[in-house]
């Protein structure tokens, strides 16, 4: 890992991508795959290897890290955490499940395109595209005998998945709150995108607004606790030693030091105002 002090928030953040990407390839180096189930390795890293990647992108891009587009960074963030703790509660079933459902969800796009067709020829682009996608299905199971499933993947509410992973905590207070950004629900909509009329023969009624928010590294921090959480949950299920300091420790220990840097310097540091979520 990183091991130079960095003294700017870009060092702070390039060094966290080298860290988290390092901490992906040991947490693999320590977890070879089983063959009798490799369904395990496979949804079980590609996930973790998802969380990283959510977490990456969010510290890569400071322009998001606003109430407007963190958190619909951050549900994802919560769904990929709930999915792969219920996920590991019985991992060779519950992998299998997962890559079923998956590989229905593609078939029934697949089949939805054929649909729109309606009778004319599909143009080389599209034909491509389609041929593309049923050999990739094909790849893993006959797309003929995939089965389309129009319920939930795991057969329970995220809520239950959270609940029996012991993790409902997690879904009251992140999943559930950061879910009215991603859907655009009342409680955003009206926070964020509604300011309260001055006239009061108006009836003090809300007119639209679409404000420019400054970015708030406080967002950032808050994907890097969730990658934190979801490895430390994964090391702990196959009992790995994760060893050195964390990025996420890491991260915050820079961060403080690149604060104490720009104070000693009279220099305002935009990590001067950090909390962590």
């Amino acid at each position: 890992m990183t091991t130079e002090a960095p003294s700017t928030l870009e060092d702070v953040l390039l060094s966290y991508l080298d860290n988290v990407n390092e901490e992906i390839q040991a947490s693999m180096a320590l977890w070879p795959p089983d063959f009798t189930h490799i369904q395990v390795h496979e949804v079980i890293g590609g996930m973790l290897a998802r969380q990283a990647t959510l977490a990456k992108e969010i510290a890569a891009a400071p322009s998001t890290w606003n109430g407007h587009t963190a958190p619909i960074l951050l549900r994802a963030m919560a769904d990929v955490h709930i999915n792969l703790a219920w996920l590991m509660l019985d991992p060779p079933a519950r992998c299998l499940k997962y890559i079923s459902f998956g590989l229905g969800q593609a078939k029934l796009e697949l089949e939805h395109r054929r649909a729109q067709l309606e009778g004319r020829d599909p143009t080389d682009q599209e034909a491509a595209m389609m041929d593309g996608l049923e050999q990739w299905i094909d790849s893993q199971r006959a797309t003929f005998l995939q089965d389309v499933d129009l319920g939930k993947w795991s057969g329970l509410s995220v809520r239950d998945m959270a609940r029996e992973a012991d993790c409902i905590d997690f879904y009251n207070y992140v999943y559930t709150p950061f879910s009215g950004c991603a859907h655009s629900m009342w409680q955003h909509v009206a926070a964020y995108n509604l300011e309260m009329c001055g006239n009061p023969l108006h009836r003090h009624h809300r007119v639209p607004m679409s404000p420019d928010l400054e970015p708030d590294v406080s967002y950032m921090l808050l994907a890097a606790k969730y990658w934190d959480k979801s490895l430390s949950v994964f090391s702990s299920t196959f009992g790995l030693d994760r060893g050195a300091p964390s990025a996420r420790k890491r991260l915050l220990a820079a961060i403080s030091s690149a604060a104490d840097t720009a104070e000693a310097e009279g220099i305002e540091d935009p990590a001067s105002e950090n909390r962590d979520g």
